[in-house]
């Protein structure tokens, strides 16, 4: 199974929807911090190394670590290689976490040695459901898990989560232009289509919640997304596949504070962020140096759903753009109804929708192309 907790934190802060303007000191103390992400689980461990970057940087694409060897080793001296993804992912296979060993995660970077703590792996429970929720008319859709263990191996819960979805543009377009000023024909029974497409995103905060005060270890409907109900999302077929984790004491302390730490900063990128939180990775040649980053060791689990407007579930309201047709000239729009109309691409192609592309998800359950 393959586990991958997103790179959530420091260097892909976005800066976006500041209220007031902040200017704050000391920015060159908290450029350049290795920023590490990822955990040693059952089947693949995936991890995402970075360079964090002060407020006022512009994010090119340099901040990735993509230099590094990477290892998880156990206490017993195996080494398992992590192969290089491309962006600042490694990924290591790790197959089926044995109780009896202790794990960590082993890095060169720049001709410096970083390692995690030992850790033996604890073991999740599975998830019990994913729901959907909407109290009244316009207010968002809230998806939310429910989990309960018990053993009460830890009170202490980590989730991630991976969505798809189909989306279609508001007009379909029979052809259009190609580079060279030729008619190039769509078709429905083809991918050449501009109609049908697919979008993707991806967890980007921290999901936590904790049993430690209830009677019994149980999770109720906690919350992960929340969707506005005019979103394209919610207009054909959702799909939410959930990655749910326990993890130590430790752990839920130092993913509470990089909670908290965002939650009071807002969208700004917090010197606070990389100087007062530290996690469970040293530099053996210089230990006081600073590294973001929390590597925990426990089995993972998952559960998907998938959510159907055509179930007239009422959780989705659609908003209907305007659009205008024009007739038709050799130009880029594409056209609806060769040879007298065209229509502006935001209407016409459904890869101008977020996230949105023509790569249909394997096993997706619609003969859509």
């Amino acid at each position: 199974m393959k586990r991958y907790l997103l790179p959530i934190i420091l260097c892909v802060v976005l800066l976006s929807g500041c209220i007031s303007e902040y200017i704050p000191t000391g920015l060159d103390s908290v450029r350049g911090i290795l920023v590490v992400d990822g955990a040693i689980t059952d089947g693949e461990s995936v991890f995402a190394l970075r360079r964090s970057v002060a407020m006022t940087d512009t994010l090119t694409g340099a901040e990735t670590v993509d230099n590094a060897t990477v290892f998880v080793e156990t206490n017993d001296g195996e080494r398992i290689p992590a192969e290089f993804r491309g962006s600042g992912i490694y990924a290591a296979q790790t197959g089926v976490l044995d109780v009896a060993k202790e794990y960590r995660l082993r890095m060169t970077v720049d001709g410096e040695d970083y390692v995690s703590g030992f850790l033996s792996p604890l073991i999740t429970p599975p998830i019990d459901s994913i729901s959907f929720n909407k109290e009244r008319l316009g207010d968002p859709v809230i998806v939310s898990v429910s989990t309960h263990d018990p053993d009460d191996i830890s009170p202490y819960y980590r989730w991630t989560y991976r969505e798809t979805w189909e989306v279609q543009a508001q007009l379909y377009a029979n052809a259009r232009w190609g580079p060279d000023g030729s008619i190039i024909w769509h078709s429905l029974s083809s991918s050449e289509n501009t109609y049908y497409c697919w979008g993707r995103d991806s967890s980007k905060m921290i999901f936590l919640a904790t049993a430690d005060k209830m009677r019994e270890n149980v999770i109720s409907q906690q919350t992960l997304v929340e969707i506005p109900c005019s979103h394209d999302k919610l207009s054909i077929l959702y799909h939410i596949e959930v990655t749910q984790m326990h993890i130590r004491t430790e752990a839920y302390e130092y993913f509470s504070d990089m909670q908290q730490s965002v939650e009071r900063t807002g969208d700004l990128f917090s010197p606070v962020l990389t100087t007062a939180i530290r996690g469970n990775i040293r530099c053996e040649n210089d230990p006081e140096r600073q590294i973001i980053g929390y590597i925990e060791v426990a089995t993972a689990t998952q559960m998907d759903r998938y959510f159907w407007e055509k179930d007239n579930l009422g959780i989705y309201e659609k908003v209907w753009e305007t659009c205008e047709e024009y007739s038709a000239t050799n130009e880029t729009s594409a056209i609806l109804t060769y040879p007298s109309l065209r229509a502006p691409l935001r209407c016409v192609d459904c890869r101008t929708k977020e996230n949105a592309g023509k790569n249909k998800p394997q096993d997706w359950p619609t003969d859509h192309l």
